[in-house]
């Protein structure tokens, strides 16, 4: 069995923006961004990714069980919510698979959220960018600081901006700056507001910020609950994303 991407019949993505976040020892800001996103937009499940070696894990969300890897459709956004890591063996054919889709349905842009460490900020800045080369003028022309030479960028998130860069696609990776350790809610809530800045949308980060303890609780226990059963086989990397 081969990695496959299943979406609705007949649906149409071009020009769209693509969006995704993964778990991560920093912050949890991708996973917490993109699970706000189709909670607050209320968006459509379009389709989900299966794999050989399907995370064996599964929940109730809104009266349907949810699956490890959802893409979900909101107007022009397009959102792959992986609610589990990718196994690493599969991590480099799942990103390489992610990155081929998006480009067969002709989607316009791919902005990646994740998160670094507080110990690397300097400035009054809430985040650092890392944008592909098609992407580079866009960031500068909205005054994004890039991250500094010599922070790395690791895990499934480093695998997408590096299949992307080489297919010449627009890309973007917002790091925001978060805490090590545990989910940093208000990490994702700048993400999501530099989406909102970058592309003229409104999707509100109030709850984000306005709850963060209760997310922040209700994060952790899922974290536990993924690591008590599936994520303790593979060991969580010391990520600066």
């Amino acid at each position: 069995m081969s990695i496959e991407i299943k979406t609705k019949e007949n649906i149409d993505l071009k020009d769209c923006i693509f969006i995704t976040g993964f778990h991560s020892i920093i912050g949890e800001t991708g996973y917490i961004a993109v699970r706000h996103l189709t909670k607050t937009l209320q968006a459509e499940r379009i389709g989900y990714i299966e794999t050989p070696l399907f995370p064996p894990i599964t929940s109730l969300e809104n009266f349907r069980l949810t699956l490890p890897f959802e893409i979900f459709k909101n107007e022009n956004l397009v959102i792959l919510f992986p609610r589990m890591l990718p196994y690493r063996a599969e991590q480099r054919k799942f990103t390489q698979k992610v990155t081929q889709w998006i480009i067969d349905h002709k989607l316009k842009e791919a902005i990646l959220i994740g998160g670094l460490d507080n110990q690397f900020k300097t400035g009054e800045e809430d985040c650092r960018v890392v944008p592909t080369t098609t992407m580079l003028k866009k960031a500068q022309e909205n005054k994004l600081p890039l991250l500094e030479e010599g922070l790395q960028v690791f895990g499934p998130l480093a695998l997408m901006l590096t299949a992307l860069e080489i297919e010449n696609f627009p890309a973007l990776a917002i790091l925001s700056f978060a805490q090590r350790g545990r989910p940093d809610p208000r990490a994702a809530a700048t993400a999501i507001e530099k989406i909102n800045k970058l592309h003229g949308y409104n999707i509100p980060t109030t709850e984000l910020i306005r709850d963060a303890h209760e997310i922040e609780e209700e994060i952790e226990k899922i974290i536990k609950q993924q690591e008590d059963t599936v994520m303790r086989r593979e060991p969580r990397e010391d990520m600066y994303i």
